[in-house]
């Protein structure tokens, strides 16, 4: 084990704490694994015939909220709330360390694409776990327990989301010289239409099928820490729009109604300013997920991400007319050179052949 993971401190004593939740005498094995797009350590510690997973988590902000307490915080809340996030049996958010309920290896991604499941089946319990995630998460929750500020306004969704894009897609990866101003009055009035000035709703921020496992006969949502005060739905058009299992267009719009169809007694808005927001938010997700793939291919050199990039910029084109040439005229003008002088193709030629 220690020629494994001798540069990971604070791994001997998860082993103890794993041992003594566990119960058992016999020989620990440990095994790593690896997260995406995050820096955090995980691994599953194997204790006899059971198994829990381990996280080392280095902490950042020393004498303020880090991501480590909203893991801690945001994690137990959810499961006193009975929503299906793994358990923490251990935490020292100090020391950026947990122990976790094993919530196994197959995330939904793979259990589409290998077990050639019924799309429609699987999702329809998916957008199930969602509304109930949106309704009882809300209870109790405080802004305390967020790390990277509580609320999706519009100062946020320019500066993390649409700013995000054209730094770390257009000009990072692209190699286009955009400046802010370039842009600016069309984040300006997309930042204003997607983000909120005020929410007693939370969402995920992250709801796509790389955060959602399948174990023992039932889903389980990931990743939860970056969860706040804001739009819910966000996290369907972030389900819709996900790259890494392409939902049809026409299925997409079904599970759009079906949402609607559950959770519209208890958001407080008309179905056509459900909508509205909807459409907002899935294009601002949209420029997000873009800037993420950028920056993870390029920036960080993860080049596995660069391959997503064909499919969310074809949900980009295909979404962005729908608001009409009046409204994002400088985005409009933007996408449309990008698809004009074929620069998507030459940018995913730097990513390998299997992206998974």
């Amino acid at each position: 084990m220690k020629s494994i993971f001798h540069n990971l401190p604070g791994l001997d004593d998860l082993v103890e704490k794993a041992r003594t939740i566990s119960g058992t005498f016999e020989k620990i094995r440990v095994s790593p694994f690896f997260g995406d797009g995050s820096e955090r350590k995980f691994f599953r510690i194997y204790c006899g015939s059971s198994s829990l997973v381990g996280l080392i988590s280095p902490r950042v902000r020393k004498d303020s909220t880090d991501e480590n307490d909203s893991y801690l915080l945001i994690g137990n809340h959810l499961h006193s709330k009975g929503l299906p996030v793994p358990r923490i049996l251990y935490a020292d958010a100090r020391e950026g360390r947990f122990l976790l309920e094993d919530a196994g290896d197959l995330h939904l991604q793979n259990f589409v694409h290998s077990r050639r499941a019924n799309l429609e089946s699987i999702y329809s319990h998916v957008v199930t776990m969602l509304g109930a995630l949106h309704r009882k998460a809300p209870k109790g929750f405080e802004p305390g327990f967020c790390f990277d500020t509580a609320l999706y306004d519009p100062s946020f969704v320019y500066e993390r989301e649409l700013e995000y894009f054209r730094e770390s897609f257009v000009n990072g990866c692209l190699g286009f010289e955009i400046a802010p101003d370039d842009l600016r009055p069309d984040f300006e009035a997309l930042a204003e239409a997607a983000g909120m000035h005020k929410s007693s709703f939370v969402f995920h921020r992250d709801f796509q099928s790389r955060n959602i496992m399948v174990c023992r006969a039932r889903l389980w949502l990931l990743d939860f820490q970056g969860m706040r005060f804001g739009p819910p739905a966000y996290d369907l058009a972030s389900l819709l729009i996900d790259p890494y299992v392409r939902v049809p267009e026409g299925l997409q719009a079904g599970l759009v109604s079906m949402y609607w169809s559950s959770a519209g007694k208890y958001l407080g808005v008309s179905k056509g300013d459900f909508i509205r927001r909807f459409e907002a938010v899935r294009l601002a997700r949209n420029l997000q997920m873009l800037g993420a793939f950028g920056f993870l291919g390029v920036t960080k050199n993860k080049r596995q991400f660069l391959c997503y990039i064909p499919f969310a910029f074809e949900q980009l084109a295909r979404h962005l007319p729908k608001f009409g040439r009046t409204q994002f005229p400088r985005l409009e003008k933007l996408v449309s050179a990008i698809h004009r002088d074929g620069l998507i193709p030459s940018c995913v030629q730097r990513a390998p052949n299997n992206p998974n």
